[in-house]
């Protein structure tokens, strides 16, 4: 019985409770809700600026990465090219025309070329164009033991452009991909 007497008395910490709430309720209806005008205009005018310094970068971004894709791609064509002249013990052949490139290896008695890489398309899938610099070969032979065939005259040089950007992949004499600067 006690204990329930005790627990039926108001407690002195409800009444401040409830003025607490009262007072929360009435700050709460009496707050604007929203933003203003002039607060719209400063978050849209700051990513506006921020918009305009990032889009051009974001582009240089995508150019880079293709051209280094497409640099890529091509010296994944002449490994590809040397491997597949090394384990068929026939000549294999890269060659390029255009924008492509294609790997193919003399097969049979007759020596009747088939297509077992490619076509790489550079220009429709990483929108970029391939050229030829100097006198490079737009086809190049590997023999059966993984050489170049004619041995061309130093080191011949392939560019890739991509929008503004330029790479360019160096092939050595023997068939080797140069690392950039074309120094060995």
């Amino acid at each position: 019985m006690l204990l329930r007497a005790a627990s039926k008395r108001p407690r002195s910490d409800d009444g401040l409770l409830n003025l607490a709430k009262r007072l929360m309720s009435r700050h709460r209806s009496s707050r604007r809700r929203g933003f203003s005008m002039l607060e719209l205009l400063l978050v849209l005018t700051v990513s506006g600026i921020i918009y305009a310094i990032a889009i051009p970068q974001i582009g240089n971004m995508r150019a880079l990465s293709a051209l280094r894709a497409d640099r890529l791609e091509l010296s994944s064509a002449f490994a590809f090219a040397r491997a597949a002249a090394l384990q068929k013990g026939k000549t294999a052949t890269l060659t390029l025309s255009g924008n492509q490139a294609t790997v193919s290896v003399n097969s049979g008695l007759n020596g009747t070329p088939v297509q077992i890489y490619g076509p790489i398309k550079f220009d429709q899938t990483l929108a970029s164009t391939l050229s030829v610099i100097g006198s490079a070969p737009t086809s190049i032979s590997f023999d059966a033991r993984g050489l170049v065939t004619p041995v061309p005259n130093g080191v011949t040089k392939y560019r890739f452009v991509n929008r503004t950007l330029a790479d360019t992949l160096c092939v050595s004499a023997s068939g080797r991909i140069l690392p950039r600067g074309c120094q060995l």
